[in-house]
């Protein structure tokens, strides 16, 4: 396909379809700009005999003549639209088999011309939406750049100027199916345009209710980005009516209708998280707590977006504003109370390492509550990411926070620990070694792990005052009750 010739970028008149450095083929054409709203040009003195010459030059080998042609016809259009609406379908017949020519500045001229036709003939072009949507549909894609948006921009004239259910049955015939993604793309974009402006309630309906519920969840799993976008909003908008939930639900399996309900949770959270992160503090401490409010209300619904939602609590939990402090630990709580508790418990674990300051005080409060209430159904869980947090609290010399607190939020992580799991939490601690120095996992000697015959005991070899303080009081607190071999029960020091 030939290139455009160059030039400087020359703005058209056309509101629509404004002209890149790319597409300034019109740069050096003979014509003037475009008036996109059908406003009157140079009325011809005779335009019967100019519509003649116009098609007798469009039936020529020469581009240029072609280019002249194509320029007629667009002042016709302003001028004596009614000259055009008698020989209607010979015009656009003539004019759109100029959309596929070679010469990409004729293409260009050709699609421009199509865009006025439907600006100022509205309604009157709906007999020719069919072959000339095809056409343009095909010149979104391997294209040169500027013909693909010029393509693209006058599919949008030709929605917003046609009858809607015309122009709905075109792209749905002949886009939505297409193999090229940027034709699957350009049809959604003017598929969810046409629903915002008819409504669901409208769609209802009519008779292609059923068809355009299929559509949507087709292309709200389709492999391009933006499609599978324009998609889910479809679905969103349809499954505000009862008939057309219906629809999706015969339309779609299970499965899939439930893939499609998580992306677009996904996506409306995503949304959220922005105003939690927000740097304006009474949007953020407002967004906190309609999270606090909501979590309640969707519960499980949540659990696709726990990542997010737990990213965007935890960054608040430093805030040094108490009143956004206050709301974030709200939402905290919130969650801990009615998300589910083992995937929670899972996502405090893996952002263990990357929280500092009060953050990580509240966090491991809250993984004292889980673990009370994983242990009972899934034991390994709390082994598997309770267990290295409490590691990871014992071999760090100094804790990245400045609190008095620490030592007593530990000891509560530990004591509950050593309820459930008893002697098995030596048994994961110690792997069978009658004697574990921290610095094993570590590097630098904090406390050393002693056992002597059932009773363990933390021995703090630092004058770190944290730590001492800390292992004296795991020393105290931490003992469990156990029967020995005459059936006497005593206390055992687990630490």
């Amino acid at each position: 396909m030939a290139g455009a010739l160059p030039g400087d970028a020359v703005p058209m008149a056309y509101p629509l379809l404004t002209v890149t450095s790319q597409m300034a083929t019109a740069a050096k054409r003979q014509e003037e700009p475009l008036h996109g709203h059908g406003q009157k040009d140079r009325a011809s003195s005779d335009p019967q005999q100019a519509l003649q010459e116009a098609l007798s030059l469009l039936s020529s080998d020469d581009w240029e003549l072609k280019e002249k042609g194509l320029f007629s016809i667009k002042h016709l259009a302003g001028s004596h639209s009614e000259v055009l609406l008698c020989r209607l379908h010979e015009v656009c017949l003539a004019v759109t088999s100029e959309v596929t020519n070679l010469r990409s500045k004729v293409s260009y001229s050709a699609i421009v011309t199509l865009g006025e036709l439907f600006v100022t003939l509205k309604k009157n072009m709906d007999s020719e939406v069919d072959e000339v949507a095809r056409v343009l549909l095909q010149m979104v894609s391997n294209s040169p750049d500027f013909v693909q948006k010029a393509a693209s921009q006058t599919l949008g004239i030709m929605v917003g100027n046609v009858t809607p259910a015309r122009a709905m049955t075109a792209l749905m015939d002949m886009g939505v199916k297409n193999r090229h993604a940027q034709v699957r793309k350009c049809a959604a974009k003017l598929l969810l345009s046409l629903m915002v402006r008819i409504g669901v309630t409208k769609l209802a309906g009519t008779p292609r209710a059923e068809r355009l519920a299929h559509v949507a969840g087709k292309l709200a799993q389709d492999c391009h980005k933006d499609t599978r976008h324009y998609g889910q909003e479809m679905v969103k908008m349809l499954l505000s009516h009862q008939k057309f939930k219906m629809l999706l639900e015969r339309s779609l399996s299970t499965h899939d209708l439930e893939d499609i309900l998580t992306r677009i949770k996904k996506k409306i959270f995503d949304y959220f998280v922005l105003r939690i992160s927000d740097s304006h503090k009474k949007v953020k401490q407002k967004a906190l707590d309609v999270l606090a409010e909501i979590i309640g209300l969707l519960e499980d619904a949540l659990n696709p977006v726990m990542i997010r939602l737990v990213e965007g609590i935890t960054k608040n939990l430093n805030s040094k504003d108490p009143r956004v402090h206050a709301t974030a630990v709200k939402a905290l709580d919130e969650s801990v109370a009615h998300l589910d508790k083992v995937s929670l418990l899972k996502e405090f674990s893996h952002q263990w390492n990357q929280l500092r300051g009060q953050a990580l005080l509240d966090v491991a409060e809250r993984i004292t509550v889980l673990v009370e209430w994983v242990y009972a159904s899934s034991p390994e869980v709390v082994q598997r990411y309770a267990l290295p947090v409490l590691w990871s609290c014992l071999e760090n010399k100094a804790l990245p926070v400045r609190s008095a607190n620490v030592c007593a939020v530990v000891t509560k992580l530990a004591c509950a620990l050593c309820e459930l799991m008893g002697t098995q939490l030596i048994n994961h601690g110690v792997g069978g070694l009658k004697e574990l120095q921290i610095e094993d996992k570590v590097k630098g000697k904090h406390a050393q792990l002693h056992t002597e015959k059932d009773e363990c005991t933390w021995r703090p070899i630092t004058s770190d005052k944290c730590s001492s303080n800390l292992y004296r009081s795991l020393d105290k607190e931490l003992r469990i009750e156990t029967t020995n071999l005459h059936g006497r029960t005593s206390w055992k020091k687990l630490f």
